[in-house]
């Protein structure tokens, strides 16, 4: 009987410091993640940017790195998601372009084609819901893949 539940304590043990299923999820979405987005709505402080500039507006996700065009500026980082919080979780760490050397930490879905993000500014906090209000900071973007 002890040797039983030594067994079921061991293997519970193990269990609860398994990082597997959390990582098993964000290499799930990151692989779902990879690919060119389009971006067909954006919102920043609760404004709409008109379809015609959000449309300007392209993601080149390879991994776990970005580069986000918007018209002639870059920003290039590398992301870490935890789809296992509810709203999924994503920091976004800037490497190259404004903002260099920040990390923008935002909440995420992703369903089939489309690709819907809420980021708080840098260095704030991280948003709950996918809205935006005047003066949070908040930026919502919402992305459509792209055919190869």
């Amino acid at each position: 009987m002890k040797w039983k539940m030594l067994v079921v304590l061991a293997v519970g043990l193990l269990l609860a410091a398994d990082p597997a299923p959390k990582d098993g999820a964000a290499k799930r979405d990151l692989q779902k993640l990879n690919g060119t987005w389009q971006a067909v709505s954006i919102e920043r402080d609760g404004k709409q940017l008109p379809s015609e500039e959000a449309r300007k507006v392209t993601l080149v996700v390879k991994g776990d790195h970005y580069a986000f065009h918007r018209g002639g500026e870059m920003i290039e980082g590398t992301h870490k998601l935890d789809p296992t919080k509810k709203p999924k979780q994503i920091d976004a760490m800037r490497s190259q372009g404004p903002g260099a050397g920040q990390t923008i930490k935002g909440i995420y879905t992703l369903e089939r084609d489309t690709y819907t993000v809420c980021f708080g500014a840098p260095g704030k906090e991280r948003p709950t819901q996918f809205s935006t209000t005047s003066g949070s900071g908040h930026r919502l973007l919402i992305m459509k893949r792209q055919k190869p």
